[in-house]
């Protein structure tokens, strides 16, 4: 992606969890046979629990029907900076027959075999059946981790806006994941094929992703708002947090306990403090407690400071 003055002006971090990429990138997982350790007990839950219910089964069948391994429309996954999905599903329903079509083919251009439903939805520009599919999808899969998913959405956040404090638009952008590498004026990153996008003034809104993993992905169409989709870092499927945070309060305290969720991720003060809605100050001294006991350490960033788990922390969170 190819950068502007202008476009690093415009810059910008969704507000949330981007509903319907977790709900495809989801789908893409239940079928990827590289799916990282930490996802399979989800996978595994869910496929078990299906195989014992008939109607669960031909919901996820449908849905890796809709989105089988590899590319999927522009329109499945709408640019909207809009956390709730009804407001994505009403997108993809207004949707005009000549987009879907345009969309349909740019997919599908070098593939062999066109989906039956793309086909469908080429030739009479309804996409209702694709919208029934993936609500039923929605509420059976994303429904129970929809904590989890969004606690890991907002840790990534509060790590984008502590790189942001500390030192601007460079140092987010170099700091996104591993995969993703910041050489003025152009961020690279892996991915299955050579592709250069110019961003052309339009700006770039990033957004951390749970059930992105590997490498980022954005719109197949560059005329599309530029979104780029990147791996989410800290906490992973295993347990939610809340439940952690109700194990250690007893111990260390509900705010402290929250803090020490909240750090799966490395957060400055003052992102800490609108992750948990306390002052600073309360952050700052509870952050001195648990700095005193080893359980975090706390580096100078620039005006700022951040904050992350040492070993020990990081043991203590995972201890059960």
């Amino acid at each position: 992606m190819v950068f502007t003055a202008d476009d690093l002006c415009r810059v910008r971090v969704a507000r949330g969890a981007h509903p319907t990429w977790e709900l495809i990138l989801s789908i893409n997982s239940l079928q990827d046979p590289h799916l990282p350790l930490e996802y399979r007990g989800w996978r595994a839950t869910l496929l078990t629990g299906a195989r014992r219910a008939p109607a669960r089964w031909r919901c996820l069948k449908a849905a890796a029907e809709l989105v089988p391994a590899g590319n999927f429309p522009d329109f499945l996954t709408p640019a909207l900076d809009e956390t709730d999905v009804g407001a994505h599903f009403e997108n993809i329903l207004s949707q005009p027959k000549a987009a879907l079509r345009e969309d349909i083919v740019r997919t599908y251009a070098r593939h062999r075999r066109v989906p039956r439903w793309a086909r469908t939805v080429y030739a009479d520009g309804s996409t209702r059946g694709v919208v029934h599919a993936l609500r039923e999808y929605s509420d059976l899969v994303l429904g129970p981790v929809r904590p989890v998913l969004e606690r890991r959405v907002e840790a990534d956040r509060a790590r984008y806006a502590g790189h942001l404090l500390s030192g601007g638009v460079e140092a987010l952008l170099a700091n996104l994941h591993p995969s993703i590498r910041w050489r003025n004026p152009v961020l690279e990153a892996d991915y299955p094929r050579e592709r250069t996008i110019a961003l052309d003034g339009r700006g770039l809104v990033l957004v951390p992703a749970h059930f992105c993993w590997g490498e980022p992905v954005t719109f197949i169409d560059a005329a599309q708002q530029p979104m780029l989709v990147c791996p989410a870092a800290g906490l992973v499927p295993g347990e939610p947090c809340g439940s952690r945070e109700d194990q250690l309060s007893g111990l260390v305290g509900r705010t402290r306990a929250r803090l020490l969720c909240a750090l799966a991720a490395e957060a400055s003060t003052t992102a800490l403090a609108a992750r948990l809605g306390v002052s600073p100050a309360a952050v700052s001294q509870h952050t001195k407690t648990l700095r005193t006991a080893g359980l975090i350490t706390t580096t100078r960033a620039g005006a700022g400071v951040q904050h992350s788990l040492t070993p020990l922390g990081k043991a203590f969170l995972e201890a059960r």
